[in-house]
């Protein structure tokens, strides 16, 4: 019994030392797990940081792709590289340009037609007026391991991408000016403009017309044919004026009770700019108040703070929140006094800024001023009387070609037609007007 005894006391003496090495090996493990979920937590992070400042910089470069000058897609690199490199990554504190200096990160922004691409380079991109998808990738910046450096090396390389652009028609909403366009609806096949509210495409007028009727006008881009004398058509000017106090007829401006009751009222709210919205977001198929009155002298006041027109003393001196446009150029006038007129300029020669005119001395512009984006409304839809509402039936973005002038204070007003501030046209020719658009992150 006692020999028995003696030789399993001699065998556990020889098992002396693993539960040492157990110990050790565990402790090893235990200490290469934790510093694992350490490393993947930090590589995770720089990830999420990454992927911020892919998003920020998408939807920064897509707000640009609404600007209808041809800068456009410059723009919206300049916002994407410029917003990407206001954030950082790896706890904050590394920046993209120490990997990548900025020119070069330009060529990581792309540009798409569609969501699915193909996605192409900034200078591809610059002359397709389609363009509406971005997509920017950061520079591939090194993420260093410290614990788990023998299963994932010591440093892990790490980039993000994101794709943005313009939303699908209605489903955002816009806060108009209180005036509407007002055109014949579609069904309306006896309703016409007044022969002064005709449309002015370039195309040589129909002869043995009296006046000469401009033709319906045609585009080689697949845009639909358009009446210039029932519709506001992309690419043509019109002549228009406020509305009288029997409301408005097709191929004029008509006034909306959004921003109150009386004509002050409405030149203040064209004259503003920065300030709460007065109108209300509205989208298409809204019902807005309207309000009868010219009006002419106050619209036209408030409208041509755009061109740096300003009253010394009273509500119209100038002011930084109702400043001009920062193109006022519209030619050499002729006449005097309130025969004054002037020929204007084109959208075209506008976004060219050919020619050009800045504001005065201590006048701070703002680019786009002479934009209006404007509701498009039928004649027929205009209630009776002087209260009521009026369905919005798309929305507008028309260049002011000159100031108001005159009496009736007439505006040429071009209708562009394309995306201009965040809102697209009425598709010229077609029923289904376009709504507003924005921004919006996909991918």
């Amino acid at each position: 019994m006692q020999l028995k005894h003696h030789s399993i006391a001699s065998r556990r003496r020889k098992e002396r030392g693993n539960v040492v090495a157990y110990t050790v090996l565990s402790a090893l493990f235990l200490f290469l797990a934790v510093g694992l979920g350490v490393d993947l937590s930090h590589f995770y992070l720089a990830k999420t940081e990454l992927q911020n400042a892919a998003d920020a910089a998408a939807l920064a470069g897509a707000s640009a792709l609404t600007l209808p000058h041809p800068e456009r897609i410059t723009t919206a690199v300049d916002r994407a590289v410029d917003t990407m490199n206001l954030n950082k990554y790896n706890f904050d504190n590394r920046t993209f340009a120490a990997v990548m200096d900025t020119t070069t990160q330009r060529n990581l922004v792309r540009f798409a037609v569609n969501l699915d691409g193909p996605y192409i380079s900034e200078d591809d991109a610059e002359g397709n007026p389609n363009i509406r998808f971005i997509r920017v990738t950061t520079p591939t910046v090194p993420v260093n391991m410290i614990f788990a450096v023998p299963i994932l090396g010591t440093t892990q390389n790490l980039s993000a991408k994101a794709i943005s652009g313009l939303s699908k028609p209605g489903n955002t909403k816009y806060c108009p000016f209180p005036l509407s366009a007002v055109q014949c609806g579609p069904s309306n096949t006896t309703c016409i403009f007044n022969s002064e509210f005709w449309g002015d495409c370039g195309d040589p007028p129909i002869t043995g017309t009296s006046p000469p009727r401009p033709p319906i006008h045609t585009y080689t881009d697949g845009t639909p044919a358009c009446d210039p004398t029932r519709q506001f058509c992309k690419g043509c000017t019109y002549t228009v004026r406020s509305a009288g106090s029997g409301g408005p007829s097709p191929g004029n401006l008509g006034i909306l009770g959004c921003a109150g009751s009386g004509c002050d009222d409405v030149r203040d709210a064209l004259k503003a700019y920065g300030e709460d919205c007065q109108c209300g977001l509205t989208s298409v198929g809204d019902a807005m108040p309207v309000q009868t009155g010219a009006c002419a002298g106050p619209i036209s006041d408030g409208l041509n703070v755009r061109f740096d027109r300003y009253q010394p003393g009273g509500p119209m001196a100038y002011s930084s929140s109702f400043p001009p446009d920062t193109n006022v150029a519209q030619g050499v006038p002729s006449g005097n006094g309130a025969n004054e007129t002037w020929p204007g300029i084109s959208f075209q020669q506008y976004q060219a800024r050919s020619p050009f005119q800045g504001p005065a001395d201590g006048h701070a512009g703002v680019p786009e001023r002479r934009i209006l984006v404007l509701p498009i409304t039928y004649v027929e839809d205009w209630p009776t009387g002087s209260s009521g509402n009026v369905a919005a039936r798309g929305f507008g973005a028309f260049f002011m070609r000159n100031q108001a002038i005159g009496t009736n204070g007439d505006i040429r007003l071009e209708y562009t037609g394309q995306n201009v501030t965040g809102t697209t046209g009425v598709a010229p020719g077609g029923t289904n007007p376009s709504n507003i658009v924005t921004p919006v992150l996909y991918r």
